[in-house]
């Protein structure tokens, strides 16, 4: 699926400039800020763990890296990092943990990196395939990718409808079934190897979505709720793998 009219890329900053948007701000100001730095903390050794498995090398790339929150995980346990992210503000802040942060790709060599990550950015891009082929390149021969994306085909994305916080409309222009990052990945020189859910994601997108449609509620309800549906969307992926984020593990094929 797609959002349309999408901003044009010299307008969509400014629906990021906002307190609201925590992966830029590192902010800690509600419950819902609260919970998404718990479960933030909680996937940041999953994540590292993941890619430990999946790559034997130890150089890596991630693309859209926020406040540098994951890299700094990586570089922590040895690995030798790069980031990128186009806004100044996380990029600053990202910058106060010691990480060198670059605003685009340009830099880059070709045949560099061993992992390339994106967590939650594919769908922020105006042109994916473009940047898919530009990851094609900087990895080295048999270099892994690795994609999280929301997927609205899942039972949170069903309940909660237009209401459903992973939209992120206008901020996310694209919205990518299984079938659609296959398609995707197979186009631009990746073979998909494995797929793996996001599953604290059913419970902070439902936090979220409840907020969204039923705002006068008492926020203690709203949590009950909740859980309630994101427990429930992680059972029924159990059989039809459609978890609320699902992370897409490639290697570059050449």
């Amino acid at each position: 699926m797609i959002t349309t009219p999408q901003p044009p890329v010299s307008e969509i900053g400014e629906y990021y400039l906002s307190e609201n948007y925590i992966s830029h701000t590192d902010g800690k100001r509600n419950l819902f800020d609260v919970l998404y730095k718990f479960v933030r903390g909680q996937m940041l050794k999953k994540k590292r763990t993941l890619i430990q498995k999946c790559s034997t090398g130890c150089k890596i790339l991630d693309f859209g890296c926020g406040t540098g929150e994951f890299i700094n995980e990586m570089k922590t346990h040895g690995w030798i990092v790069s980031g990128v992210e186009p806004s100044p503000v996380a990029r600053q802040r990202a910058e106060e943990k010691k990480l060198e942060i670059a605003e685009s790709l340009d830099s880059l060599k070709e045949n560099s990196f061993d992992v390339i990550s994106l967590w939650h950015v594919l769908e922020h891009l105006h042109n994916p395939n473009e940047y898919l082929e530009k990851f094609h390149q900087l990895l080295k021969q048999n270099g892994t990718l690795v994609v999280a994306v929301p997927n609205p085909e899942s039972y949170d994305a069903s309940v909660y409808k237009d209401h459903w916080a992973a939209y992120d409309v206008p901020r996310h222009l694209w919205h990518f079934s299984h079938s659609n990052m296959k398609r995707i990945l197979d186009q631009n020189g990746f073979q998909l190897l494995l797929t793996t859910p996001m599953v604290y994601d059913s419970y902070y997108v439902s936090l979220l979505s409840e907020s969204y449609l039923h705002p006068n509620r008492i926020k203690i309800l709203q949590a009950a709720k909740a859980f309630f549906n994101g427990m429930i969307s992680n059972l029924r992926a159990k059989k039809s793998t459609n978890y609320s984020s699902l992370i897409y593990i490639a290697k570059r094929c050449d």
